[in-house]
């Protein structure tokens, strides 16, 4: 599966396992050692047959709903616990269902040592520490909810994570500093048995319409609604930065609490540039007065 830092943001990763030696289809210990590390392991059972992807940006926060067409591939029943990850996340905003029934979740908050970069040629662990660090405001942290899944031989269903998510950057600006960022894991749904077919489906607040930036390249489909379909994963995790559009920019310019300071700063130059071209219209007046008629 997959996951959306801070933006979107997102793992669904494969199975959980502890810095040191646990077990398929065991989860991580409720108390990790500081400085243990939580790894993510290829899952050769169960394969990602599609993933469509809804960000619906409101205000300083996002909609995020990640639905996953799963099937497990083997003749055997598999159960396994995933964990999901997002930066950002708003627990009290979580659902999740597996095959269409609403499924419980364990959610906990760990902090980061050396971020959640996770390679698909095998794995690299992700550092995730107490949560009583997490709790440090210095101290980034990565918001997780692991929950169980169960697969009946060559069984093929929905499962479906949805949450809120606080995006990163300045949203709540009203200057020319506003912007958002989304940040969603795309990567290690790579280690899972296969994957295709992702659609990803952004819709944009009107304070906010613009893409500046984004990872991937998406088609405009509507008023403020964007897409991006691929077959396979693209490289690398999906990162997004929205923006103003130029007029409001403008205006957000004007209501800077800044803006007095840097036309103080600057003012010796635009008394400079006033009287150059007021000594130019003079000159170009008293010419035309000059001509003959």
């Amino acid at each position: 599966m997959k996951i959306f830092r801070r933006t979107i943001s997102v793992i669904l990763a494969a199975l959980l396992l502890g810095a040191q030696t646990v077990y398929a289809n065991m989860a991580a210990p409720d108390a990790a050692d500081i400085g243990s590390a939580i790894t993510f392991e290829k899952n050769d059972a169960v394969s990602v047959q599609s993933e469509v992807l809804n960000l619906t940006v409101h205000g300083s926060q996002a909609e995020i709903s990640a639905t996953y067409r799963m099937k497990n591939m083997t003749g055997q029943t598999v159960l396994i616990e995933p964990m999901f990850l997002s930066p950002n996340m708003e627990y009290s905003g979580v659902k999740i269902t597996v095959d269409g029934l609403d499924t419980p979740f364990d959610a906990k908050s760990y902090a980061l040592t050396y971020g959640t970069e996770i390679q698909t040629d095998g794995w690299k662990y992700a550092v995730l520490t107490d949560p009583q660090i997490a709790a440090g405001d210095q101290t980034p942290t990565v918001d997780t909810v692991s929950f169980a899944m169960e697969f009946e031989p060559g069984e093929e269903y929905d499962v479906t994570v949805s949450y809120i998510y606080r995006l990163g950057g300045y949203p709540d600006y009203d200057f020319n500093v506003k912007r958002g960022e989304i940040f969603y894991y795309l990567a290690p749904a790579a280690m899972w048995n296969g994957f295709s077919d992702l659609t990803i489906n952004l819709t944009l607040d009107k304070d906010m319409p613009v893409i500046k930036s984004s990872s991937v390249p998406f088609q405009k489909t509507g008023t403020r609604t964007y897409q991006y379909r691929s077959d396979t994963l693209p490289d690398g995790n999906l990162e997004i930065v929205i923006d103003e559009n130029w007029w409001q920019n403008l205006l957000s310019t004007l209501r800077s609490p800044y803006l007095p300071f840097t036309l103080l700063l600057f003012s010796p130059l635009l008394l400079i540039a006033a009287i150059i071209l007021i000594l130019v219209l003079w000159r170009i007046r008293k010419r035309r007065r000059k001509q003959p008629s």
